[in-house]
C-alpha cells in the first residue's frame, strides 16, 4: 500500500514536475489521506474499451484509490521528476487532478466532522433520521472539491504554462475560467467567484438546483456561458441522485427512494446548515488561497459507515475485487453492468488478444454482459496489491 507520507527528497522538483503545483504537493504530504492501489489495469479505460474509470471513491476511508497499472501509479514512484514521460494522452494530468479532487472531498469531510461533531458525518451509522443530513454534508464535500480545485485554483492560471509538458487540460470537472470573467459579467455585472461566499453559492445550487445570477436568455447569447453552465445545471441533479443512492446503500437500515425523490432539492433552511456552509467556505478559501489550515486540527475518526454484510451487492457501490457475483444471484441491470465493467478492468490488458478486445467492446456496446464475461473467463487477473474496501463508489 502506498502512503502519502511526507516526501523526504531534498532536491527541488523538476521544472516539468506536477509537484510544482502547491495543491499537489500538499496532497502528497498530508497525513490525513493515503494512496490505496487497487488490482485494476487502467489500459482498458485508456484504450476506450471500458467507457468509465473505475478506481473508485469512498471519502469515509480518507483514501485516494488508484489503479495499480496506471499513469498515476507509475508517476508516484518518481513525482519529483518530469511528468512528461508519464502523460501520454494526458492520462497522468487527469488522474493527478482527480486524486486532488478526491483529496478535497476527504479533507472537507474531516473539516465537517470537526466543525459539526454532533452530526457524526464520518462515522455514522446512517439511518432514516439522519440520511438527508448526510446527503447535505456529502454535497458540501462535492462543492468543496469543485470550488477548491476548479473555481479557485485551476481557473486562475494557465496549467500548460505553469507545467510545460504539453498538456491540453484546462479544468477538471467544469469549463469555467477567470480569463472569461468579462463575458460572465456582461450578463451578471456583480459576478465574482474569487471570494469565500462563492462556496455557499455553489453549495446552495447543488442542494437546490437553482443557480443564481444567470437566466436562459444569457445562455442563448453566450457560448462561453452555455458551455460552462449547461454542465453545472445537469450535474447538480445528478449529484443529488447519486449521493442519495450511495448513502442509502451504506445505511444501516433498509431505505429506498421514489425515483422522483432522488433528485429532489435538499433542505437548506436549518440554521446549522447555513452556519456550516459559511464556516466551511472560509476554511476552504484559506486552504486554497492562503495555504492555511485555519488552526483546525483534523482528528482521527472511528470506523466509517459500512453497508450491512447481508445486503445484496449493488456493484455501482460494491468492489467486485472483494465481493464476487454468484451465478445464481439476482441483480439489477445497472448493478450487473458495473460488475462486468469492474471484472474487465481487473483483467490484465495484455493477457487478452486484440481480437478479443474488439469483441469485448462490441459486447459492451450491445450490453451483452454474458458474452463479455465469457470472453474474459480464462484471462489473467490483475494480482492483488493489498487490502481493498468492500464499499466503493464507482458509479460514473
Amino acid at each position: 500500500m502506498l502512503n502519502a507520507a511526507p516526501l523526504s527528497i531534498p532536491s527541488e522538483p523538476h521544472p516539468e514536475s506536477l509537484l510544482r503545483l502547491p495543491l499537489v504537493r500538499r496532497m502528497l504530504s498530508d497525513p490525513l489521506v493515503r494512496f490505496v492501489p487497487r488490482a485494476i489495469d487502467q489500459r482498458w479505460y485508456y484504450e476506450r474499451i471500458v467507457p468509465v474509470t473505475l478506481a473508485g471513491f469512498n471519502p469515509f476511508h480518507r483514501a485516494l484509490f488508484l489503479a495499480n497499472n496506471s499513469a498515476l501509479s507509475r508517476w508516484l514512484a518518481d513525482p519529483y521528476g518530469s511528468a512528461r514521460d508519464y502523460n501520454e494522452g494526458d492520462h497522468l494530468v487527469r488522474e493527478v487532478l482527480f486524486a486532488e479532487h478526491d483529496y478535497l472531498h476527504c479533507w472537507s469531510a474531516a473539516v465537517i466532522a470537526e466543525l459539526a461533531p454532533w452530526l457524526r458525518f464520518e462515522t455514522g451509522p446512517i439511518l432514516r433520521d439522519n440520511l438527508e443530513d448526510f446527503v447535505f454534508c456529502q454535497l458540501l464535500t462535492e462543492a468543496a472539491a469543485t470550488v477548491g480545485l476548479d473555481y479557485w485554483y485551476l481557473s486562475t492560471f494557465n496549467l500548460s504554462e505553469r507545467i510545460p509538458i504539453g498538456t491540453t487540460v484546462v479544468n477538471l470537472t467544469v469549463s469555467y475560467h477567470e480569463r472569461h470573467v468579462s463575458e460572465y459579467r456582461r450578463f451578471c455585472p456583480q459576478w465574482e467567484a474569487q471570494r469565500p461566499e462563492f462556496f455557499t453559492d455553489l453549495a446552495r445550487f447543488y442542494c437546490s438546483g437553482v443557480f443564481e445570477g444567470f437566466d436562459v436568455r444569457a445562455l442563448r447569447r453566450s457560448p462561453q456561458l452555455l458551455k460552462w453552465l449547461s454542465h453545472e445545471l445537469t450535474y447538480g441533479a445528478t449529484q443529488r441522485e447519486y449521493t442519495r443512492l450511495w448513502l442509502s446503500f451504506l445505511a444501516a437500515e433498509e431505505i429506498s427512494y421514489d425515483p422522483r425523490e432522488l433528485t429532489a432539492p435538499v433542505s437548506l433552511e436549518e440554521p446549522w446548515k447555513q452556519r456550516l456552509m459559511h464556516e466551511l467556505g472560509l476554511v476552504l478559501f484559506a486552504k486554497i488561497k492562503e495555504d492555511s489550515d485555519s488552526g483546525l486540527v483534523l482528528r482521527n475518526r472511528s470506523e466509517p459507515p459500512e453497508s450491512p454484510r447481508e445486503r445484496r451487492p449493488d456493484f455501482r457501490f460494491v468492489n467486485a475485487n472483494v465481493v464476487p457475483l454468484k451465478p445464481e444471484a439476482a441483480t439489477s441491470p445497472q448493478s450487473l453492468r458495473y460488475y462486468v465493467l469492474q471484472r474487465i478492468s481487473a483483467t490484465v490488458f495484455d493477457s487478452v488478444s486484440g481480437e478479443v478486445r474488439l469483441a469485448l467492446g462490441r459486447a459492451l456496446r450491445r450490453e451483452d454482459h454474458e458474452e463479455a464475461l465469457r470472453l474474459i473467463e480464462w484471462a489473467e487477473r490483475v494480482l492483488p496489491v493489498g487490502a481493498e474496501p468492500r464499499d466503493l463508489f464507482v458509479l460514473n
